[in-house]
């Protein structure tokens, strides 16, 4: 007999690419916090003049890096967590760019290409996690 928690977990195996788009946009996200710290990276006058470098960079690390470097490391490891995870931080992606560029007016196709980015991640987690909670209700069923 199998624990529900078990074939849960089994259900949701490893998922090599999943991981490797996490994260790539941690890196990325990391990255571009170092080079708005660091000025490397060049923001707008608006965000220069009205809200904070320092707190845009914070901002991005926080919002985006850490929790797309925890569903990298969760989808890499696998488990039944992978799925609420990636879910959560494609929400997070997909929420930063439009709050970033409501506030700071900044529009590119980069921001673009990442909302995309994370409303197909936050979709795919959502799937994990919706087949992972199927296949627990269905094996609890059986015993």
């Amino acid at each position: 007999m199998t624990s529900t928690t078990r074939a849960a977990t089994e259900r949701n195996r490893r998922s090599p690419w999943l991981g490797a788009v996490c994260g790539g946009v941690s890196i990325n996200a990391f990255g571009a916090a170092i080079g708005l710290a660091s000025g490397a990276i060049d923001p707008s006058s608006y965000v220069e003049a009205k809200v904070s470098v320092t707190l845009t960079a914070l901002s991005l690390v926080l919002v985006v890096g850490v929790p797309m470097g925890l569903a990298a490391a969760s989808a890499f490891a696998g488990g039944g967590r992978s799925g609420p995870m990636v879910h959560i931080a494609g929400v997070l992606l997909v929420a930063w760019i439009i709050v970033h560029s409501a506030v700071t007016g900044e529009t590119s196709w980069l921001l673009g290409s990442f909302g995309v980015l994370g409303f197909v991640i936050a979709v795919h987690g959502w799937r994990m996690t919706v087949a992972a909670g199927k296949s627990a209700y269905l094996l609890s069923d059986e015993t």
